[in-house]
């Protein structure tokens, strides 16, 4: 729905740390349509200016018509398609091999730092070579001076105690390379160990987990505007309803209980009893949601009390 213009140094924008990698792992690039739509209404055609030296463009900062811009771009796109899908797969190896994507039980014990570590030093695939067009600008604290300077030497550092404050150094980088921008993005998340890449069990999109490590369905919108943790939530329920569990016998007895109840409305014992039934059940089953009591003792105390 429109053009987007791409953030600069003039006109930045913030977003979550590792979107723009995640964007591009899960962008569509197989024609221009669906790239533009996953990926460079966002961040712009300009990321592409270093990816094959023999090809060079310039982008207007203003054009006439969205169809001017349009047709340049995707004249852009034409000429790099192959190349772009080359760094995505390489860089999709690369995110599979250092966050265990695939599982493999040797990359278990080791953290995402280390399985990266040893993924350049080994250089599988052409991920160590994209570090060449990133220009890094490095963050000192003699930069700090602006923000800074104009406190004492004591105070800065009473503050520094007292609020057990940090004055964090961060370098920028800077590049019109896809692949390095990637490049330098991946090497800051892999030092997060707390901030993992996954693959969404019901979509095979790539995300970061918004709360809790061992989510396994992304946050995404479907077309149907719910999300696959929402999808998921309730593909998870029916399976256990439709498996031999607590969840399933839970659901069973409560049925033929209620019907019963139902059939004998005048038997006030019969009510009774199924009220005393239900208030202990769901607190069973309230304590297995929260792992309180296992799926056999839930089941167990089910079947006698039936």
């Amino acid at each position: 729905m429109g053009l987007k213009h791409p953030g600069n140094i003039y006109f930045p924008f913030v977003e979550r740390l590792g979107l723009l990698l995640l964007k591009f792992l899960n962008a569509n690039l197989s024609t221009y349509e669906t790239a533009y739509k996953d990926f460079f209404y966002a961040y712009g055609f300009e990321l592409l200016k270093d990816l094959d030296k023999n090809y060079k463009f310039e982008l207007k900062g203003k054009y006439g018509d969205d169809e001017t811009y349009l047709k340049e771009t995707k004249k852009i796109y034409n000429n790099l398609k192959d190349q772009l899908i080359y760094v995505q797969e390489n860089i999709k190896d690369a995110v599979n091999y250092i966050y265990n994507i695939n599982e493999n039980e040797d990359l278990r014990p080791f953290t995402h730092s280390q399985r990266y570590a040893v993924y350049l030093i080994k250089r599988k695939g052409k991920l160590y070579s994209y570090i060449k067009n990133d220009e890094i600008i490095a963050d000192n604290y003699s930069n700090k001076y602006d923000d800074l300077g104009h406190i004492s030497d004591y105070d800065l550092l009473k503050k520094l105690k007292e609020e057990g404050m940090l004055i964090s150094i961060v370098n920028t980088h800077k590049s019109n390379d896809i692949s390095s921008v990637c490049y330098a993005i991946l090497e800051e998340l892999s030092k997060i160990d707390n901030y993992p890449i996954k693959k969404c069990q019901n979509c095979g999109m790539y995300f970061i987990p918004n709360s809790r490590l061992d989510e396994i369905y992304c946050d995404y919108p479907k077309e149907n505007g719910k999300t696959c943790r929402e999808q998921g939530a309730i593909l998870s329920y029916n399976r256990r309803l439709q498996e031999k569990s607590a969840y399933a016998e839970y659901r069973k007895t409560y049925q033929q209980k209620f019907a019963m109840v139902n059939k004998n409305k005048n038997d006030k014992n019969l009510k009774k009893e199924f009220d005393n039934w239900k208030k202990q059940a769901k607190e069973k089953i309230a304590k297995l949601k929260h792992g309180e009591l296992s799926e056999d003792e839930v089941y167990e105390w089910i079947l006698r009390n039936k």
